[in-house]
């Protein structure tokens, strides 16, 4: 029976539970600016949790892939030990990979042709950010664009329009979505940058031109920085609440700041745990249901890292 809970466990963790918090947090933050009415401590929910679930699925598919395209390196970084210590196969993890996004595709295609869309397009950025022959993510800039469309402005887009349902979609409608986007696309190409200096040593190693590896430490600090004054700057077009976003933006800005003056490891750490903490704490404001997901998300994640691995993970301080 132990051994069965342990399977399960480790086929849900396969997932990347814990990596899920911040994609949840920018399609509430979608759902947020696109609802002119949403009030703090707001209980009705309307479409948001359906599509929730289901690019949740979507994404983590694409965490698996990573996964299997990365075991070299996380071996070499001593990191995300399911697949590199051989717990779980690489055929159970396509086979997972391949079943959470056909769910995920089938959540969407019941919420109507535009968010089905904007699902396949989430698809395809995984695939072409993780799969040869495009291979973004070991690719400086293919990488970051990949990231910023996909983890910022496609998510961002997919609470967007959970939170125009029933509305007919049409130019006046669709602009300010996309105008909308460009601030969480920056905020994430920010965040993106700075997790690529840790992993830097690994990623060389294994033929990967990441933004560090290809311009240096100092370099990757100094273009978060910029990316997070365009996230600030880009904030003030949200279609509603635009004080959502660039209030985390303005207090991350002196994040990004730090770390592009000092280039250390322990600055890039910060620079992409606490912008996403103080994104997530605004939107808490507005869906407390949300505070409790990620509070379970964050329990659970100690629980099982700590007691399969001997890790504390996940963590607000610097490895």
């Amino acid at each position: 029976m132990i051994t069965l809970l342990k399977k399960i466990a480790d086929m849900i963790f396969l997932l990347r539970l814990p990596l899920l918090a911040p994609v949840w947090t920018v399609l509430i933050l979608g759902w947020i600016i696109g609802n002119p009415d949403v009030k703090i401590g707001e209980f009705e929910y309307g479409a948001l949790f359906i599509n929730l679930l289901g690019f949740s699925l979507l994404v983590a598919s694409i965490y698996v892939v990573n996964q299997i395209q990365d075991i070299e390196s996380d071996r070499i970084n001593k990191k995300l030990f399911l697949l590199p210590q051989g717990i779980i196969s690489i055929p159970t993890a396509w086979a997972l990979a391949i079943i959470c996004a056909a769910a995920g595709l089938a959540i969407a295609w019941t919420q109507g042709v535009w968010m089905f869309t904007l699902f396949a397009l989430g698809l395809i950025i995984g695939i072409l950010y993780n799969l040869p022959p495009a291979s973004l993510k070991n690719h400086a800039v293919g990488g970051m664009v990949a990231n910023s469309l996909g983890h910022g402005a496609i998510t961002f887009l997919v609470g967007w329009l959970s939170a125009k349902n029933g509305q007919v979609m049409d130019v006046d409608l669709l602009i300010p979505g996309l105008l909308s986007s460009l601030a969480p696309a920056f905020a994430n190409g920010a965040v993106f940058l700075a997790t690529t200096i840790p992993d830097a040593a690994g990623d060389k190693l294994t033929g990967k031109r990441t933004f560090c590896v290809a311009y240096g430490e100092k370099a990757t600090a100094v273009a978060a920085a910029v990316t997070c004054v365009f996230a600030l700057g880009t904030s003030f077009l949200l279609e509603n609440h635009f004080w959502v976003m660039a209030a985390p933006a303005l207090l991350s800005l002196g994040i990004f700041i730090n770390f592009a003056v000092t280039a250390k490891r322990d600055s890039a750490f910060y620079s992409f745990k606490w912008p996403v903490f103080l994104l997530s704490a605004v939107v808490t404001l507005f869906v407390p249901v949300y505070g409790a997901l990620i509070l379970v998300t964050f329990a659970a994640g100690r629980i099982y890292y700590k007691l399969r691995f001997g890790i504390v993970y996940p963590t607000f301080r610097p490895k």
